[in-house]
């Protein structure tokens, strides 16, 4: 597994996601369990941020607006399309499935951005991989046994997990190396 050096905006931005999935979606633990996902959540995002901090100043940010192109524009307007679409008639359906739909859409959203980061692409693949696949077994679950809380650890914790996680394992990896 390669990690990029230094963390970057979309490193933040894919934290903060991951961050609301957590706070958002741990709702149905028990009030210790949800208290320990909040201040795992926090302390993550926290440290992701600080490492972007200090990787930014021992290294520089990785070109500006780099990938933040019409074509991420566009793939950011499919997604926005699919995600509100989907859900106006899932909802309609079965409201415990829209947690597994926003999964899914924004796993398949990192595929397309694989492909405008190429020095990101397996790590961008992994993630989108993971989170569509935790969509799909969100939407299953929902349609078979209507179970909200179960369709929030997987596709909710499940995908903040993941969406958060990958920042801080890059942020490790940034502050431990040296200049």
């Amino acid at each position: 597994m390669s990690v990029n050096r230094t963390l970057t905006i979309g490193h933040l931005i894919s934290g903060s996601f991951g961050l609301v999935f957590m706070l958002v979606n741990g709702g149905w633990l028990p009030p210790a369990g949800r208290l320990l996902l909040n201040i795992v959540g926090v302390a993550a995002f926290v440290f992701v941020f600080l490492a972007f901090v200090v990787s930014t100043r021992r290294y520089g940010n990785s070109r500006p607006g780099e990938g933040f192109t019409g074509r991420y524009w566009l793939i950011v307007g499919a997604e926005a399309v699919l995600l509100f679409g989907g859900l106006a008639v899932i909802r309609s359906v079965q409201p415990a499935a829209a947690l597994g739909w926003i999964a899914l859409i924004v796993g398949l959203h990192f595929i397309p951005m694989a492909w405008l980061w190429p020095t990101g692409r397996a790590e961008l693949l992994a993630i989108g991989i993971t989170m569509t696949v935790l969509g799909v077994i969100g939407l299953g679950l929902a349609f078979v046994t209507g179970d909200g809380p179960l369709v929030a650890l997987v596709s909710g914790v499940g995908s903040g997990v993941i969406l958060l996680g990958w920042p801080a394992i890059v942020a490790a990896s940034s502050l431990s190396r040296r200049r």
